[in-house]
């Protein structure tokens, strides 16, 4: 038998011996395809799992609450006596529709979605969940009425499907919410990737994906036509091969996704890379040129089979759209305020305890149209630390104007608490109520820091600033001043109150994870 070496394989690492486990995994480099795919369709049950248990406990209930309610008969009034009853027939038959639901689901993409996008947002996909719901609780109703062997239970029905329905629009998002958080803290089920071009925007991707775990991708390395040499000898990089090697690598590591930044490669050969990948039904995703100005507001147009993107329109926010931002920060603000005073009054109380000084911190800032202002803080430093900025200008670990440091010898004991868990930003909310800021826009930065944004970056002038934003939500203190530049860009060029609300959501994700804080 011939034992000479497969060409295709040749230099690359041995296999994993043994069974399969967790560990190697989550450690190694290189795991036997055939298990990540297993692996790949078990992670591809947890939504439609936690959905089955969502169905079912919302039926039971909704069967619980509706015989309570025609029993009593405090319905009457409203739907009239002759309600029929509730049955343990329907109860049965409820749980029975529970297939009938996923498939509407099914159809609306949801279980598709969960295994070949990037990023799976619940709030996101609220539009489609709202809807698979509505269709569900129709034919819910209808198959109640059909198995019902004409022993109707007449408005009865609608209570116990109407009440199904209401639980399902709260716990439905919640647990599908749960689960998807729950992963993006420890995720068994991380899909290894591969990165075709290890330039600049390949790096900045690997530096992104290490940032942000909820993604589930385990970049293995890259291929590309250049040596390693010319990447700059960046310790995170793995050049694998040339991407006339993507099915001996694809099949030795075990990829599942590759991700296509900017490259070299010739044209011919990067469609002969994304048609191996088609055939061999590993997800492919390409990052765009121009990707520093496409937001989710793009829409694809096809001309006569060329795919077109188009930008929304950028314009100045009229009086109904600044008028509404403004009225939900003051109910924000107002909110919070009352719910966070038990924490605001402990903190000022252990800001005096431990360190000399005034308890808020002041310092000038620059807003909306380059005018400035006094943004309150809680003191997180010494009364000295602004003296002490120069001669720490050297230890600087962000790039641009900004100043930040993980290891900051000017912040205080309570500081370094108050910063990781962001309270020192509460203060603020005087800020909000003055009409300075916003719940959500740009950070206003240092007035001496603004100046030196030039062009793109000055863009973020043009809104009010915020207490929290993207900036907070994707890294904060983690994310290099350029990538700050465009999020912001992105933010202001695609602004909708919708987007606040989800960044307002997203924040309390942030905050518990404390990416970025320090």
């Amino acid at each position: 038998m011939d034992q000479s070496p497969d060409p295709d394989t040749e230099g690359l690492p041995e296999r994993l011996s043994g069974s399969w486990s967790f560990l190697p995994y989550e450690d190694g480099l290189e795991i036997p395809r055939r298990e990540l795919q297993l692996l790949r369709a078990v992670h591809a049950l947890i939504i439609p799992l936690t959905d089955i248990l969502s169905l079912s406990l919302a039926v039971i209930a909704a069967y619980y609450i509706s015989s309570s309610l025609v029993d009593s008969g405090s319905l009457g009034s409203i739907l009239g006596n002759q309600m029929g009853q509730i049955t343990s027939r329907m109860l049965w038959t409820g749980l029975a529709t529970i297939p009938i639901w996923l498939l509407v689901f099914h159809y609306y993409g949801v279980y598709r979605r969960e295994v070949r996008r990037l990023s799976v947002s619940t709030f996101d996909e609220m539009p489609q969940t709202i809807g698979a719901l509505a269709v569900g609780a129709w034919l819910m109703f209808f198959f109640l009425t059909l198995t019902s062997r004409g022993n109707p239970t007449g408005r009865a029905t609608w209570v116990f499907v109407f009440s199904a329905w209401l639980l399902l629009m709260f716990m439905l998002p919640l647990a599908r919410a749960a689960v998807r958080v729950g992963l993006s803290f420890h995720n068994p089920f991380r899909t290894s990737t591969l990165v075709v071009g290890a330039g600049e925007v390949g790096r900045s991707l690997i530096g992104r994906l290490k940032r942000h775990h909820e993604y589930g991708l385990r970049v293995v390395g890259f291929l590309d036509t250049k040596e390693l040499e010319a990447t700059g000898g960046d310790n995170q990089l793995k050049l694998l091969g040339r991407p006339s090697e993507l099915r001996s690598i694809v099949e030795h590591y075990g990829i599942s996704r590759v991700i296509i930044a900017f490259t070299r490669t010739p044209h011919p050969l990067l469609l002969g890379v994304i048609h191996a990948c088609q055939e061999m039904k590993v997800d492919v995703s390409i990052i765009p040129r121009l990707f520093e100005v496409l937001s989710h507001r793009v829409e694809i147009e096809d001309v006569e089979g060329l795919p077109i993107l188009s930008l929304p329109r950028y314009t100045r926010h009229g009086r109904i759209a600044r008028g509404s931002k403004r009225l939900m920060d003051l109910i924000g603000a107002t909110a919070a305020t009352i719910a966070l005073s038990p924490i605001l009054l402990m903190t000022i109380i252990l800001i005096k305890l431990d360190s000399k000084g005034p308890v808020f911190y002041k310092q000038e800032r620059m807003g909306k149209n380059h005018k400035s202002f006094k943004i309150f803080k809680f003191r997180s430093m010494h009364v000295d630390a602004e003296s002490l900025r120069e001669e720490l200008s050297d230890l600087n670990e962000t790039t641009g104007p900004i100043f930040k440091m993980k290891k900051d010898p000017r912040i205080t004991r309570v500081g370094r608490i108050i910063r990781r868990l962001s309270i020192d930003e509460l203060p603020q909310l005087i800020n909000v109520f003055r009409g300075e800021m916003s719940l959500v826009g740009p950070r206003p930065l240092p007035v001496m820091e603004a100046r030196k944004c030039l062009g793109t970056a000055d863009m973020r002038h043009m809104v009010q600033p915020g207490i929290t934003g993207l900036w907070q939500i994707l890294g904060r203190s983690d994310i290099p001043y350029e990538e700050m530049v465009q999020l912001d860009y992105l933010y202001v060029t695609n602004w909708t109150p919708r987007w606040d609300f989800k960044i307002m959501v997203r924040t309390l994700i942030a905050i518990v994870r404390k990416r970025g804080a320090y």
